[in-house]
């Protein structure tokens, strides 16, 4: 492996954590705007031999995975990305695999809604807003097209709290205890998705944890702890090579 890609999209304010990456490894990483990034067999090659991971949720990711076919890198988290899902089919996902989500409303009559409720944009990194009337959802889709969102019940619970998982590792903000239960969770959506790494938002409501949200693209931004075990795992890559 001669060097780690970070690929970034300008859509997505992660620069920050792709920075933070680069100033804590001992071996030299490039920050990649994957706008930019012009598939050529030049910049192709530049790959070649190299650890790639996707800082980003960007639609491009597939196209590069496709394009990078037969080049020797490592990328993480490739079988998750090579499914294309979009957030809704990973939410199915996990329900079919008994893991608590929120309830989603297919199709719904908007003036049977129980307000407040969650409208999601199908896909990583899109628009999500919290509606508490129903002109605010007709307005809103006058200039959207309803089928390029979701509505999914608010959860209150005792708790919310983001973890990371980096490879049977799971730490969390705030140094709040990983307990049995969601190692137990992160581990399952893990074999579940083929992901190596990502972040995960819980909820806590009667003993029962809730996913909110999970992420493919985790930052690590003020978790040293989870990002010097991703360099850790960037470090064995190479090392195998």
């Amino acid at each position: 492996m001669n060097v780690y890609n970070i690929f970034l999209s300008k859509r997505e304010n992660y620069f920050g954590s792709a920075q933070k990456i680069k100033e804590s490894s001992k071996k030299p990483v490039n920050i990649i705007w994957i706008e930019d990034f012009i598939m050529n067999d030049e910049n192709r090659e530049k790959l070649n031999g190299d650890v790639i991971y996707f800082l980003c949720n960007s639609i491009l990711i597939n196209g590069l995975i496709e394009y990078l076919k037969g080049v020797k890198c490592y990328i993480f988290n490739k079988r998750f990305f090579e499914k294309n899902y979009r957030k809704l089919e990973i939410q199915n996902i996990l329900r079919e695999n008994t893991i608590k989500t929120p309830r989603i409303l297919f199709n719904p009559l908007l003036n049977q809604i129980k307000l407040p409720i969650f409208c999601k944009e199908n896909k990583h990194a899109g628009m999500i807003f919290k509606a508490y009337t129903i002109n605010t959802l007709e307005s809103f889709f006058q200039k959207f097209d309803i089928k390029d969102f979701y509505l999914e019940e608010p959860i209150e619970g005792e708790s919310e709290t983001k973890y990371y998982y980096v490879r049977d590792s799971i730490y969390s903000k705030n140094n709040i205890k990983v307990t049995d239960s969601v190692k137990e969770y992160c581990i399952k959506i893990s074999k579940i998705l083929k992901l190596e790494v990502f972040s995960i938002d819980i909820i806590k409501r009667n003993n029962e944890h809730i996913v909110i949200d999970v992420n493919p693209s985790a930052g690590f931004y003020m978790l040293d702890e989870a990002r010097n075990k991703l360099l850790f795992e960037f470090d064995k890559i190479k090392e195998r090579k």
